[in-house]
C-alpha cells in the first residue's frame, strides 16, 4: 500500500517524540530529510525517513540535556579564591563567564589570596602594599590581565586548549575588559626546542586566540639574575653543594620530624626546633661566600649538578615548596631563544611568580598541583614578598582528564619516541595537532572546553564521547554529504544492460539534506556498484536490513536491487568479493533496508584510516604497565571506494565530509594527487561500547 500524508504525519510525531528523549544527530538529520521529502510530496521517501529516524533515536544512548537549574547566588571566595563556580546566567553564557563572579576585580587585589585557615603572624605573604597595587592599576589601566604560560618542551594538547579557553576568556570577559599574554616559560634548555615554540604559537592562533603580547621568560634572565643577587645579599638565598640524594634525605628528615611531633600530640612549625639532619650543611654560608660561589656558577666554573642556588625559606612550614626550593642550577646547553649566553638557569618555582609580577598579571590562573605553592604562606607569595614585588591574584582549577587517553607530556613523549604512534600529530592523540589532523575544528574544541567548564574537583574524568559530540554538532551543519564504501563488495547488476543498454545514469543529489544553498552534484549510476561488505549476508536473519540472496534493498536515492548469486570469493577467507544482483526500475516500492553505494565508473580508490580509542582501559595512566593497554585496533586501514567528487580535494587537508551511514571524515595531509588518504573523525553516533 502506497504511503499517505496521514501516515507520514503520524510517523513524524513518533520520530519527534523519540528524538526529544534521545536527540541523536543522525536521527534529527533523518527527520529533517523526511520534512524535505514531505514538502516535495515524495511520500514513500518521507515515510521511510521518519521510520528510520524513529529506529535510530530508539536505539541511541544520546541523552537529552537536563533542564537548566535556577542560578544560585555566587559563592564567597574560599581559601583557593573560589568554591563552586556561580551558575551560568539565564542567557546560557559559556562556562568561562562564571569566572568573573568569583575572581575579584584587579582594583580589589589588596589581599591577593584569601585563606580559610589561620596563618601565623608575619607569614601571610599575599598582601599588596598600596603602592604596588596602584602601580599595577596604572600599568594595566585597570583592565584584567591573564597569561597563558606553556613551557616549550612538547606539543600542546586538549588540556592546554581548556586552559587557553579559560585564561583568554577571563581576560576578554572581565568587567573592565582585559588582555592575555602568551608567555613561554623557557627556563630549561635541556627539554626545550624551537620546534615546540613554533607549534605552540600556531596552536594558539589556530584556536582563534589573539595574545596582547608574546613574551619569553628568557627575555628577563638579566633581571631574574639581579633578583637572585638581591636575595643573597639579604641572606635569603645560599649556594648548596648537597647531592640530589642528600637533599632528598634532608627533606625526609623534615617529614619524619613533623610526623613524630604529630604522633606526640604537638605541632612542629618552628624550624629552630628541627633536628640537624633537616638542614643543608651549607645553609649558614656568609653573604660574601654565596656571592662568590654564585658568580662561579654563572661563569661555568661548576659542573652540572655540582651545586645550586637555594632560597632560604621556612623549613618549619607544612608546605614542602617552602623547604628551601632551588632557584638556579647549572646547565651547559644552548637555549633555543637566548642562545649560549647563560649556563645558569632559573627554576620554574623561582621564575614563574616573578615574571607574573613583572608583566603586571592581575590573575594568575593555574591547575591544582600549584595550590600549595600559591597559598598565602606558600613559596609563590614568599618570593614576591622577599623582593618587594606586586602580587597577582592566584586561582587553581582541576586538570582535564579524558578517559581512554593520556595527556601528560611525559607519557605523550613516550608514545611518540617509542614509535607507538606516528608522531605528535597522530590523530589518535589528544594533542592539538593530532586533533586537527583527525578533523576537529577550532569551533568543536572551543565548544568542548565551554561544555566541560572549570572546576576545582580533581580526578574527574570526562568521557570521550563528549569530544566526539562537539565535532558532530559542528560538522552536521557544515559538512557536505558523500557516498563512500569503506570495505567494498563488488555488485554486478546483471539486467542493467538489457534495461539501460549498459549506459551510465546521472543521479542528482544534494550536498546537504537541510541546506539547499550548499548545492548539489551528479552521482553516476551504472551496471557495477560497490556496497559495504557488511551490508551483504549469505543467509538472511531476523532484524537484518541489508542485502541477502533473494532479498531486496534500496540503494540510497537510487533503485532497489535483489541479490541473485555469489560469483567470487576471497581465496583465504572464503568471504564473498563479488555478487550478482538485479535492479528494479520501479522505485515506488520502498523496502526497509537502505544501503549506500558507489558506482564503479564514478568511484576512485582511497585509503581510509579508521581511528578508535588509543587505550583499552578508561584510565590508562593509573596502570603500572600502561603501554600494554594500547588498543591494537586503534587504527585500522581500509582500501576503499569513494565518490570521484572528492578527488579535487586531495590538497586540502582537514576538508570534512559526512560519508552517508558511516560518519564524519576528512582529507589527510598524506594525500597525493593520485591517492586520497582519508581519516575518520568520528562515527555518526556514540558507540554502543561507551563506558565499557
Amino acid at each position: 500500500m502506497p504511503a499517505s500524508l496521514s501516515a507520514c504525519k503520524k510517523a513524524k510525531t513518533k520520530a519527534e517524540k523519540a528524538a526529544k528523549k534521545a536527540p541523536d544527530p543522525a536521527g534529527l538529520a533523518k527527520i529533517a530529510e523526511g520534512e524535505a521529502f514531505q514538502k516535495e510530496k515524495k511520500l514513500e521517501e518521507c515515510l521511510a525517513a521518519y521510520e528510520e529516524a524513529l529506529a535510530i533515536c530508539k536505539a541511541s544512548d544520546v541523552k537529552a540535556a537536563p533542564k537548566a537549574p535556577k542560578a544560585p547566588k555566587a559563592p564567597k571566595a574560599d581559601a583557593g579564591g573560589g568554591g563552586a563556580a556561580a551558575a551560568a546566567a539565564a542567557d546560557d553564557e559559556p562556562a568561562v563567564d562564571e569566572s568573573v563572579s568569583w575572581l575579584k576585580p584587579p582594583s580589589e587585589n589588596k589581599v591577593a589570596k584569601a585563606c580559610a585557615y589561620e596563618i601565623a603572624e608575619g607569614k601571610n605573604y599575599a598582601i599588596n602594599s598600596d603602592e604596588a597595587l596602584a602601580a599595577n592599576q596604572a600599568a594595566t589601566g585597570g583592565r584584567w590581565r591573564t597569561r597563558f604560560p606553556p613551557e616549550p618542551n612538547g606539543y600542546l594538547h586538549l588540556g592546554h586548549a581548556k586552559a587557553m579557553n579559560f585564561v583568554f576568556g577571563v581576560a576578554r570577559r572581565g568587567a573592565t575588559g582585559g588582555d592575555c599574554i602568551l608567555r613561554y616559560d623557557d627556563t630549561n634548555p635541556s627539554a626545550e626546542k624551537q620546534e615546540y615554540i613554533d607549534s605552540i604559537n600556531a596552536n594558539v592562533r589556530w584556536l582563534g586566540h589573539d595574545p596582547m603580547q608574546v613574551t619569553y621568560s628568557s627575555d628577563v634572565f638579566d633581571k631574574l639574575y639581579a633578583f637572585a643577587l638581591q636575595l643573597i645579599r639579604k641572606g635569603s638565598a645560599y649556594v648548596c653543594h648537597q647531592t640530589g640524594a642528600e637533599t632528598k634525605a634532608s627533606r625526609e628528615a623534615i617529614q619524619n620530624a613533623k610526623a613524630a611531633a604529630k604522633e606526640a600530640g604537638t605541632e612542629l612549625t618552628d624550624e629552630a626546633d628541627l633536628p640537624p639532619a633537616c638542614f643543608s650543611p651549607f645553609r649558614g654560608r656568609s653573604v660574601e661566600e654565596n656571592l662568590r660561589l654564585f658568580e662561579g656558577m654563572r661563569q661555568g666554573r661548576c659542573a652540572a649538578g655540582e651545586c645550586c642556588l637555594r632560597m632560604k625559606m621556612d623549613l618549619g612550614s607544612d608546605i614542602p615548596s617552602m623547604w628551601d626550593t632551588a632557584a638556579y642550577r647549572v646547565i651547559f646547553e644552548a637555549h633555543p631563544h637566548s642562545g649560549d649566553k647563560w649556563c645558569v638557569y632559573p627554576t620554574y618555582d623561582y621564575t614563574h611568580c616573578i615574571v607574573d609580577s613583572l608583566e603586571n598579571i592581575t590573575h594568575s590562573l593555574c591547575t591544582l598541583e600549584f595550590a600549595t605553592r600559591q597559598a598565602p604562606d606558600g613559596s609563590y607569595y614568599w618570593l614576591l614578598d622577599q623582593l618587594g614585588l606586586y602580587k597577582p591574584q592566584t586561582w587553581e582549577s582541576s586538570r582535564l582528564n579524558v578517559n581512554y587517553q593520556v595527556m601528560s607530556k611525559r607519557r605523550l613523549n613516550a608514545l611518540v619516541t617509542d614509535g607507538h604512534v606516528t608522531g605528535w600529530d597522530d590523530p589518535r592523540l589528544l594533542t592539538l595537532d593530532g586533533l586537527q589532523r583527525r578533523g576537529h575544528t577550532r569551533e568543536s574544541i572551543n565548544g568542548f572546553c565551554e561544555m566541560v567548564g572549570i572546576s576545582r574537583n580533581d580526578g574527574i574524568y570526562i568521557t570521550d564521547d563528549k569530544l566526539a559530540r562537539s565535532i558532530r554538532v559542528v560538522l552536521d551543519s557544515s559538512a557536505h554529504r558523500r557516498f563512500a564504501v569503506v570495505d567494498p563488495l563488488r555488485v554486478v547488476i546483471t539486467n542493467w544492460g538489457a534495461l539501460r543498454e549498459g549506459k551510465l545514469e546521472s543521479k542528482p543529489m544534494r550536498n546537504h539534506p537541510k541546506d539547499e544553498g550548499m548545492g548539489s552534484r551528479e552521482v553516476p549510476m551504472g551496471g557495477v556498484v560497490y556496497i559495504e561488505a557488511s551490508d551483504f549476508k549469505e543467509s538472511d536473519e531476523k532484524g537484518y536490513f541489508g542485502l541477502a540472496p533473494g532479498k531486496q534493498v534500496r540503494l540510497l536515492q537510487s533503485y532497489n536491487i535483489t541479490a541473485t548469486a555469489v560469483t567470487k570469493r576471497d581465496a583465504a577467507s572464503g568471504a564473498p568479493t563479488e555478487i550478482e544482483a538485479e535492479f528494479d526500475p520501479d522505485t515506488s516500492v520502498m523496502p526497509k533496508g537502505k544501503i549506500h553505494w558507489v558506482a564503479e565508473e564514478g568511484a576512485i580508490d582511497a585509503e581510509v584510516r579508521l581511528y578508535d580509542r588509543l587505550f583499552t582501559v578508561p584510565e590508562p595512566q593509573s596502570e603500572s604497565d600502561w603501554l600494554k593497554c594500547i588498543n591494537p585496533d586503534s587504527l585500522v586501514v581500509k582500501q576503499s571506494k569513494v565518490e570521484a567528487a572528492l578527488a579535487p580535494d586531495w590538497d586540502k587537508p582537514g576538508k570534512a565530509y559526512q560519508f552517508q551511514r558511516q560518519g564524519y571524515f576528512c582529507i589527510d595531509k598524506d594525500s597525493t594527487q593520485g591517492k586520497l588518504v582519508i581519516n575518520r573523525t568520528t562515527t555518526l553516533r556514540e558507540s554502543n561500547t561507551k563506558g565499557k
